[in-house]
């Protein structure tokens, strides 16, 4: 059985804000790695920026979204606008692992953190490169958040939209967080591929190359034929199997049930509605599909007819796949949510122990997998991190401090 952590030994340096490069960071640190954070003068930008949980009143409120993201880390404040900043910068990265960075290819260049000048340092560094709009072409430097490079460039909005509709809207960092797993799978390779050749290896991942992985079985047919995905209204569905009904108590419960097989028999005896075996119009997928509407009203009125507990034991006895529509407030309380582990403990030091969002899977084996602390305040670790790791004095910080190099917590 594992013993330690599978990262133990790995530093990070993380040159990056907001919630991509970040959450890939975080990750690493559930996984045992050293992550150093380095924040601008004054902070990460998304301190405080995004919803806020609500405490009672008078209690800390540390920054939940924040927390979640910057879990675990070792966190500076570091001016790398100044020559003194950049050169601190520097001697940093050549006693680390690994440089993550969501900095635009222009202000790597401008900082003399390129990816030659990194190399330059430390030959065999795996450096993780973060964007919007990846690092080869006319629009390396253009600016990106995920609802504009993820779901609208990519074709993720444009596939949810109905002719004619309005386009939908996302739900906060959710093409960050997935473009997230795509950055950390990515450093993962590089380090296995520096344990190999004993080579260093630049790995990237943008939010809008991630996108067309999450929205593949849309584009591969668009790449043959040319024509657009879009969303179909309800009532011309493939079918109502794969629809959503709702229960007499408000609660939604979401099929996804392709029309083969037995199928349409089970649904039908699950919902009470053996009758509807017997209709013609109902009676092949094609009838099914061409009656549609008259089909989503009948089983609207019956599913509706009843609360959401009366028809589960039905569904599950029939082998029904279905699920409820969760909000986020019943997804976590959902008891098979929490089974899966979705959910760990942060203990801090003034909020006390709250929970957060795991990393989005488990290692049997290795128990050192998990949540390692809570996020770094502004310049927490300054001190520690240039006397541990630059040798430098507390009369050299100061002076440095002063000079508004850096900044100390």
């Amino acid at each position: 059985m594992a013993v330690t952590a599978p990262l133990d030994g790995i530093r990070v340096i993380e040159f990056a804000n907001f919630a991509a490069a970040p959450s890939a960071t975080a990750i690493m640190a559930d996984l045992g790695a050293e992550v150093i954070k380095v924040e601008a003068i004054g902070g990460d930008p998304i301190r405080g920026l995004m919803k806020q949980a609500t405490v009672a009143e008078g209690d800390h409120n540390p920054d939940h979204p924040f927390q979640f993201i910057n879990r675990g880390k070792k966190g500076i404040e570091l001016n790398l606008d100044s020559q003194s900043g950049t050169d601190i910068a520097r001697r940093l990265v050549a006693e680390c692992d690994v440089v993550v960075m969501n900095l635009l290819k222009e202000r790597r260049q401008r900082f003399g953190l390129d990816t030659d000048d990194l190399f330059s340092i430390k030959p065999d560094l795996v450096i993780g490169l973060l964007s919007g709009y990846g690092e080869v072409g006319d629009e390396t430097n253009r600016p990106g958040y995920d609802v504009t490079a993820f779901f609208s460039r990519s074709g993720v909005f444009g596939g949810g939209t109905a002719p004619g509709g309005s386009p939908p809207h996302a739900r906060p960092g959710s093409g960050d967080h997935t473009t997230s797993l795509a950055l950390f799978g990515a450093v993962m390779a590089g380090l296995r591929s520096r344990d190999v050749t004993g080579e260093g290896q630049v790995v990237e991942a943008s939010l809008l190359r991630t996108a067309t992985w999450t929205i593949s079985l849309d584009l591969v047919t668009s790449l043959v034929d040319g024509k657009p995905a879009y969303d179909r209204p309800r009532e011309k569905g493939l079918s109502a199997m794969l629809e959503a009904f709702q229960a007499s108590d408000g609660r939604w419960l979401q099929f996804a049930m392709p029309d083969i097989g037995d199928a349409w028999q089970r649904f039908c005896i699950a919902l009470d509605r053996e009758d509807l075996l017997n209709r013609d119009e109902f009676s092949t997928g094609r009838l099914r599909y061409q009656n549609m509407n008259e089909l989503l009203s009948t089983l609207d009125e019956s599913i509706g007819s009843k609360p959401a507990d009366h028809w589960i034991p039905r569904l599950d006895e029939h082998k029904c796949i279905w699920a409820p529509i969760n909000d986020s407030a019943s997804a976590v309380q959902d008891p098979q949510v929490r089974a899966t582990g979705a959910f760990e403990t942060i203990a801090h030091p003034e909020a006390g122990d709250f929970e957060t969002v795991a990393a989005p899977f488990r290692m049997h084996d290795s128990p050192e997998v998990r949540v390692k602390g809570p996020a770094p305040e502004k310049g927490q670790h300054t001190t520690e991190v240039l006397q541990d790791l630059l040798k430098l004095s507390d009369e050299e910080i100061a002076e440095l401090e002063s000079d508004g190099v850096v900044r100390r917590g």
